[in-house]
């Protein structure tokens, strides 16, 4: 699964049309409040996440996901 976080819905769109149209299962997010939702029902395999997000930037977004991997080390 692929999770895609970007708020421009036309590129969100392209993205996870080419992406479904190369065999790939995807879910996308237009910000980080629906992405936290997203994580909790499903781990994704690969993430694709815009840096300039509306409230939580994608910066927060990584750190945040960097450092819960490291918890589970």
């Amino acid at each position: 699964m692929i999770f895609c976080v970007e708020d421009d819905g036309g590129i969100r769109n392209l993205m996870l049309y080419t992406l479904n149209a190369s065999g790939f299962e995807t879910k996308g997010f237009a910000d980080s409040a629906e992405f936290w939702e997203g994580v909790e029902a499903e781990k994704p395999d690969l993430i694709l996440l815009d840096i300039m997000l509306p409230g939580e930037d994608g910066i927060s977004v990584l750190k945040k996901l960097r450092a819960d991997a490291a918890a589970c080390d």
